[in-house]
């Protein structure tokens, strides 16, 4: 994703986060049970208060791991393939993640996004507790990174990071399945997401998530717009905003299955036959569920990451 669409993402997780806890889920997509839903809520209005008084750092904490970090190729992917696309592939697989009774394959060299995500969570949170003991660490620091976490949860959620088809083979490259009409236009990635930015960004500047003159300045909405643009005001776009409850040693799962749901939306969004001829059709639909679920998922991590 684009910069003004991270940034939107974590504004609204922030928004949401308290009100969005009674459509709490458990990981099953159960609705969460009534005692669950109240504790859960008193957590989230405290850190809402303080992500609320930090909000301001978004503008570079959420767009830090591109920018300072630059760990594009390790953390921010988590390419997958299927038996569907490519029979008798398993030999390019570093790993197997099987959802369903389907197999997912992680390329060699595919990137580690879910790992990144469990191993900073668990950071952030440890740090959040080691500070009720001593002074080493202040909360300014600890809410920077609650919301430098927020792009690599939005990044799990594009469907071209999850995705092998979005990195075509060159003639040389041995290291992933054949055969490369399978694979799509690597413009393609970058065209949709200005797409979501451009969609996003004057709804965002209306709602004073960022002041426009210091971004590039999209005056006119789009057609796409509507799609990105969540309101708490709104009935029908709270409904669709479902933070889930995730369990100690749950959260690895949580980040691949995430992925897995990102790749299943990719062959969606380029169909197999034809990927480069992607479904403009149902762009919009599957851009409000991907909106909708990077902000219910982050507002999952960050109460994970918060604790009792």
């Amino acid at each position: 994703m684009k910069h003004n669409t991270h940034i939107y993402i974590a504004a609204k997780a922030i928004e949401f986060m308290r009100d969005s806890v009674d459509n709490l889920k458990t990981l099953s997509g159960d609705n969460a049970a009534s005692k669950s839903k109240t504790k859960t809520k008193l957590r989230a209005v405290d850190l809402q208060r303080l992500l609320r008084y930090h909000q301001y750092a978004a503008v570079e904490a959420s767009w830090a791991p591109d920018d300072v970090l630059n760990d594009k190729s390790l953390f921010h992917t988590f390419k997958l393939f299927t038996d569907a696309e490519f029979p008798d592939a398993q030999k390019y697989a570093r790993e197997t993640h099987e959802r369903n009774g389907k197999k997912y394959y992680r390329i060699k060299g595919g990137g580690g996004l879910p790992y990144k995500v469990d191993h900073l969570a668990r950071v952030i949170s440890d740090i959040t507790k080691l500070r009720a003991y001593n002074d080493h660490f202040g909360q300014k620091q600890i809410m920077y990174l609650y919301l430098m976490i927020s792009h690599y949860v939005s990044d799990a959620h594009v469907p071209m990071h999850c995705d092998i088809r979005d990195d075509p083979p060159s003639a040389t490259d041995d290291t992933k399945p054949l055969p490369a009409t399978r694979y799509y236009s690597e413009t393609l990635h970058g065209r949709i997401e200005d797409l979501w930015d451009q969609a996003c960004t004057p709804a965002a500047v209306a709602e004073n998530v960022f002041v426009a003159d210091t971004f590039e300045d999209y005056e006119k909405e789009t057609s796409l717009t509507p799609q990105t643009r969540f309101s708490l005001n709104n009935k029908q776009d709270l409904a669709l905003i479902c933070p889930r409850s995730i369990g100690d040693r749950d959260m690895m799962e949580f980040m691949v299955d995430i992925c897995v749901k990102s790749k299943e939306r990719s062959l969606k969004l380029f169909p197999m036959e034809k990927p480069t001829e992607w479904n403009q059709n149902d762009f919009p639909a599957l851009t409000r569920e991907i909106f909708a679920d990077s902000i219910s998922d982050l507002i999952s991590i960050y109460l994970w990451m918060w604790g009792d």
